[in-house]
């Protein structure tokens, strides 16, 4: 069982994507913050995907020495960029994987299933020779996975989600055409081709996985939660929340440890 530890929509939703089509790997728990993620303290993970730059650099090497201590003794680690003195510290904490995040989809991916099959993924090996010429090799080869319209739409998609009630008067689609500047047709194309989802899957992945962390949470009824993410019904957000996930949310609830 697999936990993920990844504040960004984008790439929470891109490692979950690979994830899902990687046999003999199931996620377990999903995180943003490295606050939430002090739940692994008391209920270890059997692995640990980590981006380093969830919090200081202090804070998360801390939190990986505390992890160890408790149980988890491996993770990979993640990051935009191959940082000498970062890298030394993730593999001297016992990383089994160094995952520079700024690269081509498919290097990204065939990096990560060599990590998670215990082999050592190439932007590790190049990091860890820690020459100057390599990673400026590296950064000159490095190539961003998506476009500034897709990151934006994300992060727009990821404001609304907090606040879904306050957005009600305009649909999802205008307000992303009117913000990005271009049609919306356009958009869910260069999305689908980009991120391998549709725009309206990845809107309704990131609504139930803010549900998961509301149940979580044991704050609000099924019927408050409802409500708070704007579905018509607990019926409307069952059947969504089953479609996504493969159980309802009260399965959910009852197999939270």
């Amino acid at each position: 069982m697999i936990s993920l530890l990844e504040p960004s929509p984008l790439y929470r939703t891109l490692m979950m994507r690979m994830l899902g089509s990687i046999d003999g790997f199931v996620i377990d728990r999903v995180f943003n913050e490295l606050t939430s993620a002090y739940q692994l303290l008391t209920e270890p993970s059997d692995l640990i995907i980590i981006d380093l730059d969830c919090a200081p650099a202090d804070r998360v090497f801390d939190f990986l020495d505390q992890l160890h201590r408790t149980g988890t003794t491996r993770f990979i680690a993640c990051r935009m960029d191959a940082d000498k003195q970062r890298i030394r510290r993730a593999f001297q904490a016992g990383s089994i994987g160094y995952i520079v995040k700024e690269s081509t989809y498919e290097e990204f991916r065939a990096n990560l299933i060599l990590a998670l099959n215990g082999g050592m993924p190439l932007s590790s090996c190049i990091a860890r020779g820690l020459v100057e010429s390599a990673h400026d090799e590296v950064s000159k080869k490095s190539v961003r996975i998506f476009s500034v319209s897709i990151t934006e739409a994300c992060r727009l998609i990821d404001e609304v989600l907090a606040e879904p009630l306050k957005r009600r008067r305009e649909n999802l689609s205008d307000f992303l055409s009117r913000e990005i500047g271009i049609s919306y047709h356009h958009l869910s194309v260069q999305f689908k081709r980009e991120m391998g989802v549709t725009l309206s899957y990845y809107v309704i992945m990131q609504k139930i996985e803010r549900v998961k962390t509301m149940i979580r949470s044991n704050d609000h009824s099924l019927t408050q939660i409802a409500n708070m993410m704007d579905y018509s019904s607990v019926a409307h957000l069952s059947t969504q929340f089953r479609k996504i996930t493969g159980i309802t949310p009260t399965e959910f609830k009852s197999n939270i440890r």
